[in-house]
């Protein structure tokens, strides 16, 4: 539940004071590992919120990647210590498979279309 929260006010400011880590990455990977493969409904949801939030997380990541190509910066430099592209859609594929929420990849799919 944090985690999403925190994800979702980076998304809305993403200033240097809530950046979101490899390190968040590391504890929300750990976290999962935690969660009982049969859960509440409630607790499906706040895995579900995750999911997304991971999801706009990624594509300002994939925006900010595309611009940086586009301009003459050095595009190898790009996350900083901030948490990849791979971190997100690990988030996601964890979500998805472990907890069977396939409908979450048409999600990926609108954001992943949205993009071009």
């Amino acid at each position: 539940m944090y985690f999403t929260y925190w994800i979702n006010f980076h998304n809305k400011d993403p200033g240097p004071s809530s950046q979101i880590t490899e390190n968040h990455a590391r504890w929300i990977f750990a976290l999962l590992s935690r969660i009982e493969d049969y859960i509440s409904a409630d607790d499906m949801s706040l895995l579900r919120n995750l999911a997304r939030a991971s999801l706009a997380l990624l594509k300002q990541i994939m925006q900010r990647r595309s611009q940086v190509e586009n301009s003459e910066q050095d595009p190898t430099n790009t996350t900083n210590g901030h948490m990849s592209e791979s971190s997100c859609w690990m988030i996601i594929t964890a979500v998805v498979g472990v907890w069977g929420q396939h409908d979450l990849w048409m999600d990926a799919e609108a954001m992943l279309a949205s993009l071009n």
